[in-house]
């Protein structure tokens, strides 16, 4: 997938989940009878405007990173005499309250909708089979082999490799032992495993946790028969016809597709010589490399796709439910992920896990890419995954977050009176700091990231 529909479907992400978040505090603040002067799409010079019968502005700004809800109040600027009642200054506590957590909330309703669709849907998923063992890792250690498929974590049936990870998620950055029940692809045998995950290191520059573990995934082989040739590509212009079966590249000798698209991918503008079987004759093609882009990167492009083949029943899992099994999935996934995002943060800021496993907008565009690339449903889980993690940072009680103001709203509480402008404004700047520090740090990792794939 090229950079422009990468950011495009960053972007579409941003778009869709600012407006829900923002959508809560806006649709709360008019039920709770205050007067909201602009609901803003990004920040900084407004591009595109627009009014409706409340005098409500709706607005498109320059910078996309984010959003917000102007409302009506004193504190802010003076206010009609007439429209005094509408102000957010004048209402009490409890509506301060219901309209700030509404953001966050709306998230979460918004993830719980995306992964109700997802299941009804249905998702394809690998299977959770291993196909060798890195030795020495925490897989090894704890009795793992290959050909073993996970059918258990902590008791808990797996379906899928996304069932594996989910549920492995709120153990990271624990010492805890994990309980994993597998069964031999040979003779059906089933056995369970204690792995410690005292040693767990992610690789910052490359996440995964099945690596992390020292599981390499079974992926059944696809055999090195062109399936169809692109017009006007390298492929073509060279002569590649369907059905060829492709022997060896620069004499290296060829079993599996996957060999093929890598060579091809890591030989941009290079000269390659092929030796394809073609109805029995052996012929030699050479031709150069061509080149697109990936994630920033130039990567090789031959022109050929595989030959269409039936995989094994077992080796792809398509979970699916009914609409009403499916809000019960939904809501345990919801509650399950939004706690692991907070026992993340938690482990975070005591340095249980690394600061540098934090991503920027570059690290979540290209997420956003990759996921719309496995298509409808991998994109709705990541906006899942997204929306809950973006309802439980501005849950924290920073100031200029949700979860500032609420902190604000609970010192007044117990005081029985308002906090004075100048320390609600002193506040707001230590939060800016913070949150601008915390964006240069995230940026940081996604530009190492970036420069350590080159």
């Amino acid at each position: 997938m090229n950079i422009f529909m990468t950011l495009f479907y960053f972007l579409l992400a941003l778009l869709l989940l600012v407006t829900v978040h923002e959508y809560g505090h806006f649709i709360v603040a008019r039920l709770c009878g205050v007067k909201v002067l602009r609901f803003s799409f990004g920040f900084g010079k407004v591009l595109f405007r627009c009014h409706d019968k409340h005098k409500t502005e709706y607005a498109f700004s320059l910078i996309p990173l984010g959003g917000y809800i102007k409302m009506l109040n004193e504190e802010e600027g003076p206010v009609l005499e007439a429209e005094k009642h509408l102000a957010f200054n004048r209402k009490s506590l409890g509506v301060k309250v219901a309209i700030t957590i509404a953001g966050p909330l709306f998230n979460f309703l918004f993830a719980f909708f995306a992964i109700w669709l997802v299941m009804v849907v249905g998702i394809a998923s690998l299977a959770p089979m291993i196909d060798n063992v890195i030795p020495g890792s925490i897989a090894a250690r704890g009795g793992l082999t290959a050909q073993q498929e996970i059918v258990a974590f902590n008791g808990h049936p797996i379906m899928s490799w996304r069932d594996f990870q989910y549920e492995l998620m709120p153990f990271i950055g624990t010492n805890e032992s994990i309980s994993v029940t597998v069964k031999s692809m040979r003779d059906n045998k089933k056995t369970t495993h204690q792995l410690a995950l005292d040693s767990l290191k992610m690789d910052t520059q490359n996440p995964d946790l099945l690596k992390s573990l020292g599981i390499k995934l079974f992926i059944p082989r696809v055999p090195p028969i062109v399936g169809e040739v692109i017009p006007g590509t390298s492929a073509s212009i060279a002569g590649f016809k369907e059905g060829d079966r492709l022997l060896s590249v620069n004499k290296k000798v060829i079993s599996d597709w996957l060999e093929v698209v890598n060579l091809v991918k890591n030989s941009p503008g290079k000269k390659l010589s092929f030796e394809v079987d073609r109805h029995g004759q052996r012929q030699t093609i050479s031709t150069e490399v061509g080149v697109t882009h990936s994630n920033g990167q130039e990567v090789g492009l031959l022109g050929v796709r595989s030959k269409q083949v039936s995989w094994p029943k077992d080796w792809l899992r398509i979970q699916r439910e009914g609409p009403i099994d499916a809000m019960a999935t939904a809501l345990h996934q919801t509650v399950s992920l939004t706690g692991t995002a907070f026992s993340l943060i938690g482990r975070l800021v005591t340095g249980k896990v690394s600061l540098d496993g934090i991503s920027g907008p570059v690290g979540i565009a290209q997420s956003a890419g990759e996921s719309a690339r496995g298509g409808f449903s991998y994109y709705v889980s990541f906006l899942a995954l997204v929306s809950i993690s973006l309802g439980v940072l501005n849950l924290l009680p920073i100031p200029l977050l949700d979860g500032g103001h609420l902190l604000f709203y609970c010192i007044e509480f117990i005081r029985r009176r308002p906090l004075t402008m100048e320390f609600k404004s002193a506040g707001m700047v230590v939060g800016s700091l913070f949150l601008m520090g915390l964006m240069v740090f995230a940026l940081k990792n996604d530009l190492g990231r970036l420069v350590g794939k080159f």
